[in-house]
């Protein structure tokens, strides 16, 4: 058992593009978190990120990092057909895991991930970071105020000319494309903000820039069992981006927009309440210090952490739903 006194030991599997927010969220952590070792299939992108971050350990294959007694816990940044296959070794090896979203490329796959993680008795956590801004949970906090929903409407569209990262070439590592990228986060947070799963989902796709093989436009709608009705729109070709949602209530409305800071995964929000301000500005700490703050948190109180791998099942068969829908051309019944 580790000392619960001391900060929690990680250790990163992946070392591109998004590992570098959470890297960068380790350092404002210091009493809760310590990256101990770094294990990527680029070598030498594994020993610059550990240059810049003082890691000590760099290993080329995760499975070495995975017998280190110092990892307590890994956070998973690598291609999303990965996630499952390392989630579940990690799990067997009693290592607790934060995976990026998507968690799998398919609801099958994300629930043998829980059930290794359910039997190895390990957190598994979900890194569904849009949760984590101070401007989603005052959202979340005001729900109440606006009575019950009756539509949520989300506008996730930005612009990559080329892929960031050369896995997005690949609809099989990608899983497709957009719809896992962005649409991970949107149905979640349908997912959160109603409490529970649409009755059917249809979806549609297209791809519009031949630099990858997936699908780079969607457009998902979501209905409910009482009638209410969630319309997801995602691209990758729209400059400047456009990232905001609508939660419509019989007594009111939100409206939450989140704008890029300048700096790489830095944002700024603003929150409205029938369009009056109630929060505008910078996210500091960023979401993903937010987000490891949690799962330190729920691993040394052996608790269940909010976005958990059995909660984010649900999200998976929306997202299941979806790509469905794209292939059949028809609304899948959930």
């Amino acid at each position: 058992m580790s000392d619960p006194q001391k900060p929690l030991g990680l250790g990163f599997i992946g070392s591109g593009r998004i590992a570098q927010a959470h890297l960068a969220a380790v350092a404002k952590l210091p009493g809760r978190l310590r990256a101990v070792a770094i294990a990527g299939r680029r070598r030498d992108r594994a020993e610059a990120a550990a240059r810049q971050h003082g890691i000590a350990t760099v290993l080329g294959d995760y499975r070495e990092l995975l017998a280190n007694p110092d990892v307590e816990a890994v956070v998973v940044t690598t291609p999303n057909d990965s996630h499952a296959v390392i989630a579940c070794d990690a799990a067997r090896a009693g290592k607790h895991i934060l995976v990026e979203k998507p968690m799998a490329l398919d609801t099958a796959s994300a629930e043998t991930m829980v059930r290794a993680a359910e039997d190895s008795g390990v957190v598994l956590m979900v890194a569904q970071s849009r949760r984590f801004s101070d401007a989603v949970g005052e959202l979340v906090r005001r729900l109440p105020e606006i009575g019950e929903i009756i539509r949520v409407h989300i506008a996730f569209l930005v612009s990559f000319a080329q892929p960031p990262t050369e896995w997005w070439r690949s609809s099989a590592q990608a899983g497709g494309l957009v719809i896992l990228l962005q649409g991970s986060h949107s149905l979640d947070s349908i997912y959160w903000w109603l409490g529970r799963t649409p009755e059917s989902v249809y979806a549609t796709a297209a791809r519009t820039n031949t630099a990858w093989e997936g699908e780079d436009e969607a457009d998902i709608v979501c209905r409910f069992a009482g009638g209410e009705t969630a319309t997801v729109h995602l691209s990758l070709s729209t400059n400047p981006p456009i990232h905001e949602a609508l939660v419509v209530g019989r007594q009111g409305h939100l409206r939450l927009i989140e704008r890029p800071a300048g700096p790489p995964f830095e944002n700024l929000y603003r929150l409205e309440k029938n369009g009056e301000a109630l929060l505008d500005g910078l996210q500091s700490p960023s979401l993903y210090t937010h987000q490891l703050r949690e799962f330190a948190d729920a691993v040394r109180a052996g608790r269940r952490p909010l976005a958990s791998g059995r909660e984010i099942l649900n999200v998976m068969r929306m997202l299941d739903a979806a790509r469905t829908s794209v292939r059949s051309g028809q609304p899948v019944v959930l």
